[in-house]
């Protein structure tokens, strides 16, 4: 606290670290590396002590307005929540659009909701940056031709462990370097997920209005869901 009754005001000071397995952010294009080169193949050293130089979250000062989409990947099963460590696979995503009764398109931003949060409720506190539901590396070629603009989920959207050996994050490492798709972690998609169902709609307005953090590689968000 900067400020409290004896400074005549309240004022406070946050300093937060985006990126982890706890709070909800948006990653910058800049986040993620491979073989030593970013996004559209600028190099890696762009990423410097004073911050990057490309790609910064600050390019997308004026947020994300587009069609989102709920994949609700434990309501398919017909369980509360996929056990940390379970992969989803694409028939599974194919399913879950046939069961929303819509397909993603060009410019979606895709929420894949592994019930991460009402997992927690159930059975307490793990380490999720070890053991997490998520996507297998096989959605990438689904993923691509949908053409999402954003992927988002209630963890990292990678399944951890990964299962491809020598990438600890292929979800993060193509969609991000590759396909240049901004990523959503660590998201509570379980009001959203009910609000879906008692609609009967898994499609809404989405809205994301990230920080300008000049040369941030990710910021801080609460998204958004419009019906």
């Amino acid at each position: 606290m900067t400020g409290t009754v004896t400074e005549g005001m309240g004022a406070d000071y946050f300093a937060i670290a985006p990126h982890g397995f706890a709070t909800s952010h948006l990653d910058a294009l800049c986040h993620v590396f491979h073989e030593d080169r970013l996004y559209n193949g600028y190099p890696a050293q762009a990423v410097t002590a004073h911050g990057a130089t490309k790609l910064g979250i600050h390019h997308l000062h004026g947020g994300i307005v587009t069609r989102g989409v709920l994949l609700d990947i434990p309501a398919l099963r017909g369980v509360d929540a996929l056990e940390p460590g379970e992969a989803v696979f694409p028939d599974e995503l194919e399913a879950a659009e046939e069961r929303a009764g819509l397909a993603v398109r060009a410019g979606d931003a895709l929420l894949v909701r592994t019930g991460r949060w009402r997992w927690r409720k159930d059975h307490g506190p793990w380490d999720a940056g070890r053991l997490a539901a998520g996507l297998d590396a096989s959605c990438l070629p689904w993923l691509r031709a949908r053409d999402v603009a954003a992927l988002g989920s209630d963890c990292v959207s990678d399944v951890l462990p990964s299962r491809v050996e020598g990438v600890g994050m292929p979800i993060h490492t193509v969609v991000i370097v590759a396909m240049g798709v901004h990523l959503l972690d660590n998201l509570d998609l379980d009001a959203l997920a009910a609000a879906c169902a008692n609609q009967a709609r898994w499609e809404f307005l989405f809205t994301v209005a990230p920080l300008v953090l000049r040369r941030g590689t990710a910021s801080p968000v609460n998204p958004i869901a419009l019906f």
